[in-house]
């Protein structure tokens, strides 16, 4: 079967944030079902800034704030896939994780 996709970009310094949003643009295609509320919060007070959230999210939705935190609403809205992973590393319970309100949130399809 081979490679379909240039894995190239998953050797050397691991990529964040935009960067990430960038290399998927085209390869994963995610059809909105626009969501009208945030289902994913992060609690500035809990956040103590590991990056672990900003480093391992597979579609770039989270960036650093200039105070060291976490930020998914940035990009979150329009970025998340919902997978769930944030939830699960974030080692202080940092993010309230939630599924998008009913009938909204991502279609995954690859290009």
């Amino acid at each position: 079967m081979g490679v379909k996709y240039d894995t190239t970009m998953f050797e050397g310094e691991p990529i964040c944030g935009a960067a990430v949003r960038k290399e998927i643009e085209g390869i994963l295609v995610m059809s909105d079902k626009p969501k009208t509320q945030e289902h994913i919060k992060v609690d500035q007070d809990l956040c103590v800034g590991c990056r672990l959230c900003y480093e391992l999210c597979p579609t770039g939705s989270y960036e650093m704030t200039d105070e060291g935190k976490a930020d998914w609403s940035q990009f979150g809205m329009g970025h998340c896939g919902e997978c769930g992973l944030c939830r699960y590393i974030c080692p202080v319970d940092a993010i309230d994780w939630n599924y998008p309100e009913g009938g909204t949130g991502k279609i995954h399809q690859w290009a």
